[in-house]
């Protein structure tokens, strides 16, 4: 495979309207001190990110997904084992994290397991395609896709059902600048991912290897008794719960 220059960022279509919604939500923390606001909107037409000194890149759809600040220690956790920022992660990424941090806590009674997470999980990385065989560009976002092992016959059944929506169109251009409490999440860098480190694919060390059984066994039952992703996050938007905030 050939990798050709990536595309320019897109403008961002956030303005600060649009980002005083989310905070009404819920969804960002309120903006209480001038000097180091929660989250800054881009000026028009933007398109070199320069973010501040101690602010990231987000997006709207990260925390419409279960993104909040100070983020939990799962996902500064991800973020330091894949050593990826956290405008790397595609929006289907940041839900199967809030998914399964949901899960622990609000089903399995504990906080998000890590040896679970690395049994059930992998990262894969995207590249976009050009249109010419064998030719593909990086991006500048959305690059790690974290997704179910399929390595034994069996693995698809030990989690609930997780179908998600391929649909996100005009999400990339949703990006405003977050501030990064006590350097909690890496640094921006606006760093390329060229190539997939081989420990995205890295499971459970083997002298570890039977410690996520009794939490599967416990899965198991969830899926039977038909706990899917879909109901999870139900439950997640019903309660107004960001299941990746610290």
């Amino acid at each position: 495979m050939r990798l050709v220059a990536a595309d320019d960022w897109r403008p961002s279509s956030m303005t600060e309207r649009r980002l005083l919604e989310l905070e009404r939500e819920g969804l960002l923390r309120r903006r209480t001190l001038l000097s180091s606001p929660e989250w800054i909107a881009p000026l028009a037409n933007h398109r070199e990110l320069q973010p501040p000194e101690g602010y990231v890149v987000s997006f709207a759809k990260f925390h419409r997904h279960g993104l909040g600040a100070p983020p939990s220690r799962f996902m500064r956790a991800l973020c330091l084992h894949y050593g990826v920022e956290l405008h790397h992660f595609s929006p289907n990424a940041i839900t199967v994290a809030a998914v399964f941090a949901a899960v622990c806590e609000g089903y399995l009674g504990m906080m998000p397991h890590w040896e679970l997470w690395l049994h059930l999980y992998r990262g894969e990385l995207f590249h976009t395609p050009t249109g010419t065989t064998g030719v593909r560009k990086p991006v500048r976002a959305r690059c790690l896709n974290l997704v179910q092992k399929t390595g034994k016959t069996d693995r698809p059944q030990e989690y609930i059902p997780v179908g998600l929506s391929t649909k996100h169109a005009g999400w990339d251009s949703q990006w405003f600048y977050l501030r990064n409490n006590d350097s909690l999440l890496p640094s921006y860098s606006g760093r390329l991912i060229m190539e997939r480190p081989a420990d995205w694919t890295y499971g459970v060390i083997q002298a570890h290897q039977s410690r996520p059984d009794p939490l599967l066994d416990a899965l198991k039952k969830l899926r039977q008794e038909g706990l899917t992703a879909a109901l999870v996050l139900s439950a997640v938007h019903h309660r107004r719960v960001l299941p990746l905030m610290s």
